[in-house]
This record gives structure tokens, C-alpha cells and sequence, in this order.
């Protein structure tokens, strides 16, 4: 499993950078699960194995 932090800026959060972390299988799984690169800017700020 990956812990993965990244930031994301949207409409619905007015452009303003969010944090988030999520645990997952792959850095693929977490784009798909929250949309990233779909209408919103993001950037992956850390990855560590669990």
C-alpha cells in the first residue's frame, strides 16, 4: 500500500490548494479515485510505502 499526499486546486475549492492523503495501491488508483487531472490542477507532494 502507497500513502500518498498531494494538493489540488478546482472550482469547488474556489482555485485555492487543498491537502490530501489517501492509502492506495498505486498512484494511478489515486488520480482515478479522486478525479485528479479532471477540472482541477494537482501536484503529489510525497509517497511512502506502508
Amino acid at each position: 500500500m502507497l500513502k500518498i499526499t498531494f494538493k489540488y486546486r478546482d472550482e469547488m475549492s474556489k482555485w485555492q490548494w487543498r491537502e490530501q492523503i489517501c492509502i492506495v495501491e498505486s498512484v494511478r488508483e489515486c488520480i482515478k479515485i479522486y478525479g485528479l487531472g479532471n477540472g482541477c490542477e494537482y501536484e503529489i507532494l510525497g509517497i511512502e510505502r506502508m
